[in-house]
Protein backbone atom coordinates (compact mmCIF):
# COMPACT_ATOMS: atom_id res chain seq x y z
CA UNK A 1 0.00 0.00 0.00
CA UNK A 2 1.31 3.49 -1.03
CA UNK A 3 1.91 5.61 2.03
CA UNK A 4 -0.68 9.21 2.09
CA UNK A 5 1.45 12.04 1.49
CA UNK A 6 0.90 15.18 3.82
CA UNK A 7 -0.26 18.55 2.12
CA UNK A 8 3.40 20.21 3.51
CA UNK A 9 5.14 16.53 1.90
CA UNK A 10 3.71 17.26 -1.13
CA UNK A 11 5.14 21.26 -1.63
CA UNK A 12 8.38 19.93 -0.20
CA UNK A 13 8.60 17.05 -3.27
CA UNK A 14 6.99 18.43 -6.08
CA UNK A 15 6.31 22.44 -5.18
CA UNK A 16 9.40 24.36 -3.22
CA UNK A 17 11.85 22.71 -5.31
CA UNK A 18 10.40 23.11 -8.18
CA UNK A 19 10.10 27.30 -7.45
CA UNK A 20 13.80 27.48 -6.70
CA UNK A 21 14.60 26.45 -9.99
CA UNK A 22 12.16 28.91 -11.64
CA UNK A 23 13.55 31.65 -10.01
CA UNK A 24 17.04 30.46 -10.65
CA UNK A 25 16.50 30.79 -14.39
CA UNK A 26 13.95 33.74 -14.38
CA UNK A 27 14.83 36.70 -16.92
CA UNK A 28 17.35 39.53 -15.67
CA UNK A 29 15.24 42.50 -15.77
CA UNK A 30 15.98 46.22 -16.04
CA UNK A 31 14.73 48.03 -12.54
CA UNK A 32 11.74 49.59 -13.96
CA UNK A 33 10.37 46.20 -15.76
CA UNK A 34 11.60 43.94 -12.43
CA UNK A 35 9.46 46.11 -10.37
CA UNK A 36 6.37 46.20 -12.54
CA UNK A 37 7.06 42.28 -12.78
CA UNK A 38 6.99 41.66 -8.96
CA UNK A 39 3.91 43.76 -8.19
CA UNK A 40 1.89 42.44 -10.61
CA UNK A 41 2.81 38.96 -9.42
CA UNK A 42 2.30 40.60 -5.72
CA UNK A 43 -1.59 41.72 -7.22
CA UNK A 44 -2.17 38.45 -8.53
CA UNK A 45 -1.49 36.99 -5.54
CA UNK A 46 -3.83 38.70 -3.54
CA UNK A 47 -6.59 38.20 -5.86
CA UNK A 48 -5.91 34.36 -6.04
CA UNK A 49 -6.68 34.10 -2.09
CA UNK A 50 -9.39 36.79 -1.85
CA UNK A 51 -11.25 34.75 -4.96
CA UNK A 52 -10.17 31.63 -4.64
CA UNK A 53 -11.14 30.89 -0.49
CA UNK A 54 -14.62 31.27 -0.80
CA UNK A 55 -14.56 28.91 -3.54
CA UNK A 56 -12.79 26.26 -2.57
CA UNK A 57 -14.52 26.63 0.81
CA UNK A 58 -17.92 25.82 -0.38
CA UNK A 59 -16.78 22.85 -2.58
CA UNK A 60 -14.92 21.12 0.35
CA UNK A 61 -17.43 21.76 2.70
CA UNK A 62 -20.02 20.09 0.10
CA UNK A 63 -17.80 17.44 -0.43
CA UNK A 64 -16.30 17.72 -3.77
CA UNK A 65 -13.20 16.53 -2.55
CA UNK A 66 -11.17 16.00 0.71
CA UNK A 67 -8.35 15.13 2.53
CA UNK A 68 -6.82 11.66 2.86
CA UNK A 69 -6.01 10.76 6.92
CA UNK A 70 -2.91 12.58 8.50
CA UNK A 71 -2.32 14.71 5.21
CA UNK A 72 -3.35 17.45 6.51
CA UNK A 73 -2.24 19.40 10.09
CA UNK A 74 -4.39 22.96 10.23
CA UNK A 75 -7.69 24.16 8.55
CA UNK A 76 -8.69 27.25 8.00
CA UNK A 77 -12.99 27.83 6.76
CA UNK A 78 -12.24 23.96 6.09
CA UNK A 79 -9.32 24.77 3.94
CA UNK A 80 -5.87 22.94 5.01
CA UNK A 81 -2.29 24.82 4.91
CA UNK A 82 -1.60 23.20 2.45
CA UNK A 83 -4.12 25.27 -0.15
CA UNK A 84 -3.58 28.00 1.02
CA UNK A 85 -0.11 27.60 0.38
CA UNK A 86 -0.88 26.14 -3.06
CA UNK A 87 -2.60 29.66 -3.71
CA UNK A 88 0.53 31.50 -4.01
CA UNK A 89 2.47 28.24 -4.76
CA UNK A 90 0.90 28.05 -8.22
CA UNK A 91 0.60 31.87 -8.75
CA UNK A 92 3.97 32.14 -8.86
CA UNK A 93 4.71 29.07 -10.75
CA UNK A 94 2.61 30.19 -13.76
CA UNK A 95 4.14 33.38 -13.36
CA UNK A 96 7.78 32.51 -13.17
CA UNK A 97 7.26 30.24 -16.46
CA UNK A 98 5.31 33.22 -18.40
CA UNK A 99 8.43 35.80 -17.56
CA UNK A 100 10.77 32.65 -18.66
CA UNK A 101 8.68 32.20 -21.66
CA UNK A 102 8.34 36.22 -22.38
CA UNK A 103 6.17 38.47 -23.70
CA UNK A 104 5.67 41.79 -25.14
CA UNK A 105 3.27 43.93 -23.11
CA UNK A 106 3.67 46.76 -25.63
CA UNK A 107 0.13 48.59 -26.16
CA UNK A 108 -0.69 48.73 -29.76
CA UNK A 109 -3.30 50.69 -31.96
CA UNK A 110 -6.24 48.75 -32.27
CA UNK A 111 -5.45 47.07 -28.36
CA UNK A 112 -9.06 48.62 -27.52
CA UNK A 113 -11.29 47.51 -30.33
CA UNK A 114 -14.51 47.04 -29.31
CA UNK A 115 -15.23 43.73 -30.81
CA UNK A 116 -12.82 41.04 -29.23
CA UNK A 117 -13.51 42.90 -25.78
CA UNK A 118 -17.06 42.47 -26.09
CA UNK A 119 -16.92 39.17 -27.33
CA UNK A 120 -14.65 38.48 -24.40
CA UNK A 121 -17.52 39.68 -22.02
CA UNK A 122 -20.46 37.80 -23.50
CA UNK A 123 -18.29 34.24 -23.46
CA UNK A 124 -17.40 35.09 -19.73
CA UNK A 125 -21.26 35.66 -18.53
CA UNK A 126 -22.40 32.67 -20.80
CA UNK A 127 -19.69 30.84 -18.71
CA UNK A 128 -21.76 31.75 -15.94
CA UNK A 129 -24.90 30.55 -17.12
CA UNK A 130 -23.38 27.62 -18.32
CA UNK A 131 -22.13 26.59 -15.31
CA UNK A 132 -25.21 27.47 -13.09
CA UNK A 133 -27.55 25.17 -15.31
CA UNK A 134 -25.01 22.33 -15.14
CA UNK A 135 -24.95 22.47 -11.38
CA UNK A 136 -29.12 22.64 -11.60
CA UNK A 137 -28.68 19.17 -13.36
CA UNK A 138 -27.85 17.11 -10.30
CA UNK A 139 -25.15 16.60 -7.94
CA UNK A 140 -22.39 14.66 -10.79
CA UNK A 141 -21.92 18.93 -12.55
CA UNK A 142 -21.68 20.25 -9.08
CA UNK A 143 -17.45 20.46 -9.63
CA UNK A 144 -17.58 21.28 -13.09
CA UNK A 145 -20.77 23.36 -13.34
CA UNK A 146 -19.34 25.38 -10.28
CA UNK A 147 -15.63 25.98 -11.48
CA UNK A 148 -17.13 27.31 -15.05
CA UNK A 149 -19.03 29.73 -13.32
CA UNK A 150 -16.33 30.76 -11.21
CA UNK A 151 -14.33 30.84 -13.71
CA UNK A 152 -16.65 33.14 -16.22
CA UNK A 153 -16.73 36.78 -14.56
CA UNK A 154 -13.03 36.49 -14.21
CA UNK A 155 -12.60 36.16 -18.03
CA UNK A 156 -15.33 38.62 -18.83
CA UNK A 157 -13.38 41.25 -16.58
CA UNK A 158 -10.10 40.43 -18.18
CA UNK A 159 -10.95 40.34 -21.90
CA UNK A 160 -13.33 43.54 -21.03
CA UNK A 161 -10.16 45.36 -20.62
CA UNK A 162 -7.53 43.96 -22.86
CA UNK A 163 -10.01 41.52 -25.31
CA UNK A 164 -7.62 43.53 -28.25
CA UNK A 165 -4.06 42.71 -27.03
CA UNK A 166 -5.26 39.48 -25.81
CA UNK A 167 -6.84 38.47 -29.25
CA UNK A 168 -3.93 39.55 -31.08
CA UNK A 169 -1.50 37.68 -28.69
CA UNK A 170 -2.73 34.12 -28.55
CA UNK A 171 0.31 32.25 -28.63
CA UNK A 172 1.31 34.00 -25.44
CA UNK A 173 -1.47 33.14 -23.39
CA UNK A 174 -1.99 29.50 -24.49
CA UNK A 175 1.98 28.61 -24.57
CA UNK A 176 2.13 29.83 -21.22
CA UNK A 177 -0.72 28.76 -19.51
CA UNK A 178 -0.18 25.18 -21.34
CA UNK A 179 3.21 24.35 -20.10
CA UNK A 180 2.73 24.86 -16.17
CA UNK A 181 -0.95 22.88 -16.34
CA UNK A 182 1.05 19.95 -17.91
CA UNK A 183 3.01 20.12 -14.69
CA UNK A 184 0.07 20.64 -12.35
CA UNK A 185 -1.65 17.40 -14.07
CA UNK A 186 0.87 14.72 -13.12
CA UNK A 187 1.44 16.12 -9.84
CA UNK A 188 -2.06 15.81 -9.25
CA UNK A 189 -2.32 12.84 -10.55
CA UNK A 190 0.29 11.51 -7.84
CA UNK A 191 -1.43 13.31 -5.32
CA UNK A 192 -4.41 11.71 -6.21
CA UNK A 193 -2.37 8.35 -6.36
CA UNK A 194 -0.82 8.86 -3.00
CA UNK A 195 -3.92 9.78 -1.13
CA UNK A 196 -2.96 13.48 -0.33
CA UNK A 197 -6.39 14.52 -1.79
CA UNK A 198 -9.14 12.69 -2.86
CA UNK A 199 -12.10 13.40 -5.65
CA UNK A 200 -15.15 13.10 -4.87
CA UNK A 201 -17.38 10.36 -7.18
CA UNK A 202 -20.44 11.89 -6.19
CA UNK A 203 -19.88 15.59 -7.24
CA UNK A 204 -17.74 14.75 -10.44
CA UNK A 205 -18.87 13.40 -13.77
CA UNK A 206 -16.44 10.94 -13.61
CA UNK A 207 -14.80 11.62 -17.16
CA UNK A 208 -11.39 11.33 -16.70
CA UNK A 209 -7.86 11.26 -18.64
CA UNK A 210 -5.46 8.85 -17.44
CA UNK A 211 -6.89 8.76 -14.29
CA UNK A 212 -6.82 12.41 -13.64
CA UNK A 213 -10.79 13.97 -13.38
CA UNK A 214 -11.22 16.29 -16.41
CA UNK A 215 -12.63 18.94 -13.19
CA UNK A 216 -8.74 19.08 -12.09
CA UNK A 217 -7.65 19.15 -15.22
CA UNK A 218 -9.67 22.08 -16.30
CA UNK A 219 -9.36 23.52 -12.52
CA UNK A 220 -5.82 24.04 -13.26
CA UNK A 221 -5.86 25.11 -17.08
CA UNK A 222 -8.15 27.58 -15.86
CA UNK A 223 -6.44 28.83 -12.86
CA UNK A 224 -3.19 29.54 -14.62
CA UNK A 225 -4.86 30.96 -17.92
CA UNK A 226 -6.11 33.70 -15.59
CA UNK A 227 -3.63 34.15 -14.11
CA UNK A 228 -1.52 34.63 -17.31
CA UNK A 229 -4.35 37.17 -18.40
CA UNK A 230 -3.79 39.32 -15.57
CA UNK A 231 0.05 39.62 -15.18
CA UNK A 232 0.46 40.34 -19.40
CA UNK A 233 -2.64 43.02 -18.80
CA UNK A 234 -1.21 44.63 -15.31
CA UNK A 235 2.22 45.36 -17.49
CA UNK A 236 0.13 45.81 -20.65
CA UNK A 237 -2.15 48.56 -18.94
CA UNK A 238 1.13 50.15 -17.53
CA UNK A 239 2.89 50.76 -20.91
CA UNK A 240 -0.54 52.07 -22.62
CA UNK A 241 -0.51 54.52 -19.28
CA UNK A 242 3.26 55.26 -20.00
CA UNK A 243 2.49 56.44 -23.83
CA UNK A 244 -1.08 58.30 -22.61
CA UNK A 245 1.09 60.56 -20.39
CA UNK A 246 4.19 60.78 -22.66
CA UNK A 247 2.06 62.28 -25.02
CA UNK A 248 -0.12 64.66 -22.95
CA UNK A 249 3.36 65.19 -20.64
CA UNK A 250 1.94 63.95 -17.78
CA UNK A 251 4.34 64.35 -14.52
CA UNK A 252 3.11 60.88 -13.03
CA UNK A 253 6.02 59.63 -14.80
CA UNK A 254 7.58 60.74 -11.94
CA UNK A 255 5.74 58.42 -9.71
CA UNK A 256 7.33 55.18 -11.82
CA UNK A 257 10.84 56.87 -13.49
CA UNK A 258 12.42 54.61 -16.33
CA UNK A 259 16.14 53.72 -15.14
CA UNK A 260 19.04 54.53 -17.20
Amino acid sequence: MIPTLTYLQFHLVFSFPLLAVLWYVAPRYDARRRRRATIGIAILVAIAYAYTTPWISYMIRRGAWWYGDGAVLVRALSIPLGEYLYFAIQTLIVAFVLHRLGFDPTFREGDFDRKPRVAGVLVGLSMVVVGLWLVSLGDSFLYLGGLIAWVGPVLALQWSVGGGYLIRTPEVWLTATLVPSLYFWVVDRIAIEMGTWIISDTYTTGVAVLGLPIEEMLFFASASLMTINGLVLFEWVLDWNDRRAAAEGSPLDALDPADD
